[in-house]
């Protein structure tokens, strides 16, 4: 390569990244402050347990379906307890009728973290679904009742 040529591969280079960060600032301005996320939408509070087999889930997931954007998240502690949060708006899920997931992965036990792999699913995999899962829940404004979610292996 003369020198010549790697100035325009410079050039095109620096044009490339430009461009690149023009997009992400179009991408920025188009989503607003909260992301995918709206912050117009009610969130209320809301915690529980999860109970597999009538004992505690010791980790995982739990997940609340929004209409649009990143579910509600929460990571399920070692006593089964959880508490919800809506990415980019806060403590909380969106009030209203929503269907819920719960995942139990190998990979999501404490001693496992960093893994590259899921491994298997510590409980039924009907469970991992929002289709499948049969778990729903109706978020009040305001305070809710904590939750409870017994999965079982039927």
């Amino acid at each position: 390569m003369n020198e010549t040529s790697a100035v325009v591969n410079a050039g095109r280079r620096c044009r490339c990244g430009v461009g690149v960060l023009v997009l992400a600032l179009v991408l920025l301005l188009l989503t607003g402050p909260t992301g995918c996320g709206r912050g117009d939408r009610e969130l209320a509070p809301l915690t529980g347990k999860v109970l597999y087999n009538g004992e505690p889930l010791q980790f995982g997931a739990v997940m609340i379906e929004h209409e649009y954007g990143q579910p509600a998240t929460a990571e399920i502690r070692p006593d089964g307890t959880f508490v919800m949060v809506t990415r980019g708006e806060g403590q909380g899920a969106v009030v209203g009728e929503r269907r819920v997931r719960i995942t139990c992965f190998e990979a999501q036990a404490p001693a496992n973290i960093g893994s590259d792999t899921l491994g298997e699913s510590l409980i039924p995999q009907k469970y991992t679904s929002f289709e499948t899962s049969g778990l729903t829940v109706d978020i009040k404004p305001g305070e809710n009742e904590p939750l409870v979610f017994e999965l079982t292996d039927h």
